[in-house]
């Protein structure tokens, strides 16, 4: 557009066209006009001072205060005269508002969203209007949304442009993602107070495309003694559309990530909602983090993988607090406190739900998968062999390793009795491999795991227990069609489980010995202390007796057991120091749960006699009746 008074054209029109400065106009106007005219000058122009929209953006007919109406390539190409203190609106969708020209600024560079610099090097810069400052709206940088552009270069622009107030006042900025799908990858966070908001999970949504990298990475540096602290996503969705390559590719990574907070966050892995399998991958992963809080937050579908990740490999990580949040349909949701060193300290679960399959679906279409055993050797880094290759099936989880050395995985084959999975791992002879879903994993490093209300629904271990300075305690838990409560495979020192309750349905009695309260694996030594006290464990349907065990000690050590004020007795199985309030009962088939006291065997046999026999029975009849 060219300057027409510089032609001469000296007409009305011309006068129209021409920019107004703020000053000028509202001196036109007079003070009892001020307040009016300054609303219409900081907001984008819907309607200012009685006119239409056509009238007060661009200037048409006789209102004094309407801003000249340019495109980003017309500021650019210097097609208009550039006059301090003048108003310029930007009509480029979803990139409009008002600029002003800076005549004092010769070195900002152009931004591409608050800062356009022309041809002759004139600086125009964004007025905020409605947003506050530090606020950056991805649309302004040139993104989309509309599942088909790709918008990275538009977000990390906008995460850029918010991370450089850090550089000035050590203040950050917010990310504004407005309602729309971003196809979106490769984001970096790499200083502190950053944060990404949208207008809540269904509106605004970043869809990853991606098969490997994150698609967004927070870190300050690359070492562990670097962190990045006050980050914070919410009010949005992250989905995933694609299959991840093999092995741990999470949609979010973060690494030394302290006091931050994720609100009102959905992390969707896609194609299940539609009947499908459940694309691969995993969902958020943060290394060595401290004083994270997750509120309202859901992570659903993660067949093939993890919800959420939070290994340990250096000082000083945890308190991690989860608040009313939903893990649906995960292999694995929760993982507490992988690593090799250190410890996670303080973690809260309040009430959360964990649903691995829903209500009877768990039992009736074959969804148990809880299959554990050790390892025999490792003929290849991706590669176990297992001493007892029982029910493990390709297309499962598995967590492979003990202690330190525990990793989650992905079965791809089944021959014999090795199996092959989609990373490399590094377990020992004598390991453990735990093949199902499991809800939450109090991990080697993990300390002081509080779980106060909640649910394990359709899970094959609700919190598995591989800590060796564990004090956890859990309180007031539905446990639905679960195979397990809590499996012990390490020292957990102290356990308590309270005010709970399990819930199993097997009316075809087709996983016989699976459902218990406590079910010990692996200790290191008798001094474990567990108590159960107010739980009631009960058959849906048909009940089932093995329904009603409260603690199955399948190791060799005894651990010192307290369990009262419980409903109908309390089944046990194995070694125990133990001290019970009210009736004990014990399984009593032969071939099940039953008393046996040194080497004799005591057991009901089918016509309701009580039978012993000094050494294992091999039947129902086989020894003498008591």
């Amino acid at each position: 557009m060219m300057d027409k008074e510089s032609n001469g054209q000296a007409n009305e029109e011309n006068v129209q066209a021409r920019p107004v400065s703020r000053r000028k106009a509202l001196v036109a106007l007079g003070a009892g006009t001020l307040a009016a005219a300054g609303a219409a000058m900081l907001l984008p122009k819907g309607v200012a001072l009685g006119k239409s929209v056509t009238g007060a953006v661009y200037g048409h007919g006789n209102d004094c205060c309407g801003a000249i109406a340019m495109t980003i390539t017309e500021l650019r190409s210097d097609s208009v005269t550039a006059l301090a203190g003048s108003i310029y609106y930007v009509t480029d969708a979803g990139r409009e508002g008002e600029f002003y020209f800076d005549p004092a600024d010769s070195a900002t560079a152009d931004d591409n969203g608050t800062v356009f610099v022309s041809v002759s090097g004139k600086r125009f810069k964004r007025s905020t209007g409605r947003f506050p400052a530090n606020v950056y709206n991805v649309k302004w940088f040139g993104a989309k949304g509309d599942n088909a552009a790709d918008d990275s270069a538009a977000f990390q622009a906008a995460i850029d442009k918010a991370s450089q107030n850090y550089a000035v006042d050590k203040t950050g900025g917010t990310v504004y993602v407005p309602p729309g799908k971003y196809r979106v990858t490769g984001l970096t966070v790499r200083k502190p107070y950053i944060t990404i908001k949208g207008d809540g999970y269904g509106a605004s949504i970043l869809m990853n495309y991606a098969t490997y990298a994150p698609m967004l990475d927070i870190q300050q540096g690359t070492t562990t003694t670097v962190s990045l602290h006050n980050f914070e996503l919410r009010d949005l969705m992250i989905k995933n559309n694609v299959n991840r390559l093999a092995g741990d590719n999470p949609l979010v990574y973060a690494k030394q990530l302290v006091s931050s907070r994720f609100t009102n966050v959905v992390f969707k892995n896609s194609n299940a909602f539609e009947g499908g399998s459940g694309y691969n991958g995993s969902g958020l992963k943060i290394e060595n983090g401290f004083e994270l809080t997750f509120t309202n937050c859901a992570f659903t579908h993660f067949l093939k993988g993890y919800g959420v990740d939070l290994p340990c490999q250096s000082l000083n990580v945890g308190n991690y607090h989860f608040l009313d949040c939903l893990w649906m349909y995960c292999a694995h949701g929760l993982l507490i406190g992988r690593g090799s060193s250190s410890m996670a300290n303080s973690t809260l679960i309040s009430n959360a739900k964990f649903v691995a399959w829903q209500g009877g679906n768990y039992v009736k279409d074959g969804k148990v998968k809880y299959a554990q055993t050790i390892v025999a050797s490792t003929p290849a880094a991706n590669q176990v062999t297992l001493t007892d290759p029982t029910r493990f099936e390709s297309g499962q989880v598995a967590l492979v390793g003990s202690e330190n050395r525990l990793t989650p995985a992905l079965i791809t084959a089944v021959s014999g009795s090795t199996i092959t999975l989609d990373r490399n791992v590094a377990p020992v002879v004598g390991d453990t491999v735990l093949q199902g879903t499991v809800a939450v994993l109090s991990g080697w490093c993990a300390q002081e795991v509080k779980m106060n209300g909640g649910h394990f629904e359709g899970c094959d271990v609700g919190l598995l227990a591989s800590n060796h300075l564990g004090l956890i305690t859990i309180d007031n838990i539905h446990a639905g069609n679960s195979s397990n409560i809590v499996v012990i495979d390490d020292e957990v020192k102290f356990l308590s489980l309270e005010n709970s309750r399990v819930f199993a349905t097997d009316t075809n009695n087709q996983w016989p010995n699976w459902f218990t309260a406590v079910r010990i694996t692996k200790l290191d030594s008798n001094n474990n202390i567990i108590l159960l006290d107010n739980n009631i464990i009960e058959g849906g349907g048909a009940y089932v007796s093995y329904a009603g065990r409260e603690v199955w000690n399948q190791s060799a050590y005894e651990p010192k057991v307290r369990i009262q004020n419980r409903l109908n007795g309390a089944v046990y199985t194995g070694a125990f120091h133990q001290t019970f309030s009210g009736n004990v009962t014990i399984g009593g088939t032969w071939n099940g749960p039953h008393l046996i006291m040194g080497t004799y065997h005591l057991w009901i046999d089918a016509t309701g006699k009580l039978r012993m026999k000094n050494g294992a029975p091999t039947s129902d009849s086989d020894g003498s009746l008591v």
